[in-house]
Formats: structure tokens, sequence, C-alpha cells
């Protein structure tokens, strides 16, 4: 190999300082072309060297985008639909134009932001930094128009979160701001304590308050029937027993026909599994010693203690099993390849971090929530308030940005539209793709000049889902903005 052959991008950028000069502007700083012969190299040389023409280039994008989102959304879609039970004509019909629709949104999403860019240089007649921005607006949304409308709020409150987390890393990579320890903790803190209040008020939808209620349990609730601890219903771990009972059964249907001697054999693992859950549950009856230790106002099946520590053990459970799960479906070409990645997988810190956060935060909640009850001699539904709070800080096993800002704008979003329900707050037709443009506009800018503030999960999905040709752009040339564009080549 030549030792002297020039890197192609230092060889574009030279060729680019001998065509364009840096110069200000109303809209701020923008590389300005020194001969309009030669305008439309700026959009070649820096954002779509794989073809001359600007359409034909964002055609390009829109084809190698159109495939990956195809794939993505098809798996994704499956997935979901066979966790909801949904039918075989669902699968064949409507799946199918859902998973289209979406992987068109996308596509056409890449296609008009890089057409957008091209369109801001020949109004410009430069590179605009803020100009680009402003270009980015309409190409969103024309985008999300494509898409349907029960994701779009989804989609806006996803990538809200995200721009707000893109702002902050941009102000403390200026010196703005400095980052504070456990954060994203205290952030998620603040939200669970809001979220405990709603779910013991009952103001919550019915996803929401479900999903806090098979979390925290049922029992939590104020006006909730005490559990009669005598009763054989298995409360704790039937769930076991009837998912597997559900799954044999439509086993049995697909595959099996009915055949007696698999009847037999499903029968009897079922009942060994409904004999050892009894057998756990009169364990359990028993460690609880009747009524001792529970308070009048407690609702739960067994006293206090017993009731935090099995909430512990089932969360934990829950996900360490769902993390094992995901990353198992994740790594399952290696597996294939490897089996014994399997164990390596099984032992992961993260799946203990993840049940550690969950286990935590139940017991916590449930022994604060206890311990109120036995202080005030009541129900309350402030007891939320703070076993909420103090809950939340189980986040400190499993710190995660994305899911504490997520759950602080969803709790903006519950709380404006109980405005609207109560007549005190205006409903804002389109709201979400209002702001799934003004989001997503300033987080696709921010990926194009500073995409070392992005976070690194989405830029990876950034250069994926454009076919790598987002990672192709020539950052070394945006360079001259000062904002350390091509650092993230390193």
């Amino acid at each position: 190999m030549d030792c002297h052959k020039i890197n192609p991008k230092i060889e574009s950028l030279n060729l680019f300082r001998n065509l364009f000069e840096l110069k200000k502007h109303s809209l701020g700083p923008f590389l300005a072309v020194k001969n309009s012969g030669t305008e439309h190299l700026a959009c070649q040389l820096i954002a779509h060297d794989w073809s001359e023409k600007c359409i034909d280039s964002a055609s390009l994008l829109f084809i190698g985008s159109f495939k990956k989102s195809l794939r993505v959304y098809a798996s994704l879609y499956l997935v979901s639909a066979l966790l909801r039970g949904k039918s075989i004509q669902y699968l064949l019909t409507k799946l199918p134009f859902e998973a289209i629709r979406s992987s068109l949104f996308l596509g056409m999403n890449c296609f008009n932001f890089l057409l957008f860019f091209c369109l801001s240089r020949k109004f410009f007649g430069g590179i605009s930094y803020w100009g680009s921005l402003l270009f980015n607006l309409p190409a969103c949304f024309l985008s999300i128009i494509i898409e349907r409308k029960q994701r779009r709020g989804l989609l806006a409150l996803y990538l809200t979160n995200l721009a707000v987390e893109t702002g902050f890393n941009m102000l403390v990579s200026r010196g703005k701001l400095t980052r504070v320890p456990n954060g994203e903790v205290l952030l998620f803190a603040l939200a669970t304590s809001a979220y405990s209040l709603l779910f013991k008020m009952k103001a919550l939808d019915g996803s929401f308050s479900n999903l806090i209620k098979i979390l925290v349990g049922a029992s939590e609730l104020p006006d909730t029937k005490k559990i009669d601890r005598k009763s054989r219903v298995v409360k704790y771990y039937g769930l076991m027993t009837v998912i597997l009972n559900n799954a044999i059964t439509q086993f049995n249907e697909m595959f099996l026909q009915h055949h007696n001697r698999h009847n037999r054999w499903h029968n009897a693992l079922i009942d060994g599994f409904r004999n050892f859950e009894h057998r756990i549950e009169r364990k359990l009856d028993s460690l609880s010693k009747c009524n001792k230790y529970r308070h009048e106002k407690c609702h739960h099946r067994y006293n206090c203690l017993i009731y935090s520590i099995l909430g512990f053990l089932q969360r934990f459970l829950a996900g360490y099993g769902l993390q094992a799960v995901i990353k198992l479906f994740g790594s399952i070409g290696i597996i294939l390849k490897k089996p014994n990645v399997i164990l390596k997988i099984l032992k992961n810190k993260e799946n203990f971090q993840l049940g550690m956060f969950l286990g935590s935060f139940v017991f916590i909640f449930r022994g604060l929530s206890c311990l109120l009850r036995w202080l005030t001699n009541s129900h309350d539904k402030l007891h939320g308030l703070i076993a909420g709070f103090f809950a939340g800080w189980s986040m400190i096993f499993y710190k995660s940005s994305s899911i504490a800002l997520y759950l602080n704008f969803k709790l903006f979003e519950i709380l404006w539209m109980l405005g609207v329900k109560n007549n005190k707050l205006p409903l804002i037709r389109s709201f979400d793709s209002i702001l799934y443009t003004i989001s997503t506009a300033f987080v696709l800018w921010v990926a194009l000049y500073e995409p070392h503030n992005i976070r690194k999960a989405y830029w990876r999905f950034l250069v994926k889902i454009s076919d790598n040709k987002f990672a192709q752009v020539n950052r070394h040339i945006l360079d001259v903005f000062g904002l350390k564009s091509s650092s993230i080549d390193k």
C-alpha cells in the first residue's frame, strides 16, 4: 500500500476550503460558496459522496433505509402481535401493511432530511448552521403524517425525551451546565412519587393504572377489599400455571390435534405445578401466623413482612427473566453458532441489575406503605407520595436517563389531559405531530453537526437505519463551525 496515499476526507477538505469560506449571516455562521458554478459540490463533499445529484442521493438513501426499517418493524410488530395473542388473520392481513407503513415513514424521514439539507444549501448559497435546522422542520413534518396516528404520540414522547437529553449534553459540552450525580435517579423518584399518588386517587388511565397495579399490587388501592387468607385462590403463583396451561393448550391445538397421550401428559404436568403452588401457599400461610403483624388497614393476604419480601422475590425474578430473555433473543444468531454463550448471557450483570431495580422498588413501596398504615392507623392516598418517592431511589441499581425522562414527560401529558378533562386546559389538535416535528428536527440537526452529544444507542440506530450513510457524512469539513463534529469518527 502506498504510504503517501491521501485520506479522501482530508483531500475533500482541502478542495472544500478552496471553494468555500466561512461567513456570518443573520442566521449565524454559514459556509458560503466562492464560485456559484461549484455550489452543488458542497452537498456532495459533505452529505452524499455516494452520488453526485441530490435527488439521486436522497432516493438511494430512501431505498436503503426502507429495507433496513422493514426488517426492524416486521420483527418488532410480529413479536408484539404474538405477545398480545393476535389472530392469524391479523398476522396475515393487517400486520404486513402496518410494518410497510412504518417503514415508509422512517424511509421518508431519511429522504426528506437529506433533500431539505440540499435545499437549504441552495436557498442560503452555502451550508447554513441554523438554516439547516429550519429546513429540518418541514422535512420531519412531511414524514410523521405518513405514520399511523396511534403511534405518533409514542414517537413524539420518545423524541422529546431524546431532544431534552441531547440539549442537556450540548450545554454540558459547552460548560454551561454540570452533571448532577444520580440526577436521573432523582427525576425518576419524583415521577414515581406523583404516579403513586395518581394511582391511589384512581386518576390514571386504564393501561398505566394496570401496569402499576401489576407492579406494586392491587392491595395498595385504598378501596380494595381484604383478601381472604383462607381462600384457595392462588393470588401470587397461579399466573405461572395459567400461562403454562394456555401455552401447552395452544401447542396441542396447532400441532398435536388433541391426542389422548399428549392430553394425559398435559394434565399431569399442570396438576404437578398446581400442587407445587399450593404447597408454597400453605407454607406462606404458616409463616404469616394468621393475622399477626398485619394492620387492620392492610388489605394484602399475608402479614406485612411476608407481603414485602414476596414482592421483592417476584419482581426480582421477573426483572431478571425479562432482561435475560431480551438478551437471548438478541443473540440468537451467536447462540446457534456457539451454544455455550447462553450461560454467559444468563450470568450477565444487567439481568441482576434489572431484577434488583424492580424487586427493591416493590419491597420499599410495600414496606413503607405498611409502615405508614401502622403509624397513622389509616390507608391514606397521600401515603403514595412518600412510598413512591423513596421506592424510586431503587433506580440506583439500574440507572437510565431515558426511562426517567420518559416517565416525567408522560406524567406531564397525563396531568395536561386531566386538565383538559376538567375544562382547565385546552386540547391542542395534532400536538403529537407538532412535538415530533420540533424534537426530531432538533435531534437530527445535532446528529449532523454534533453527533458526540447524541445518545450512543440512538446514534447507532441512525447509522443502521440509514444503511451506514449517516456515518459517511464528511464531518471534518463541518469542524470549521468549531463544534468538534468529526470527533465521532475517533
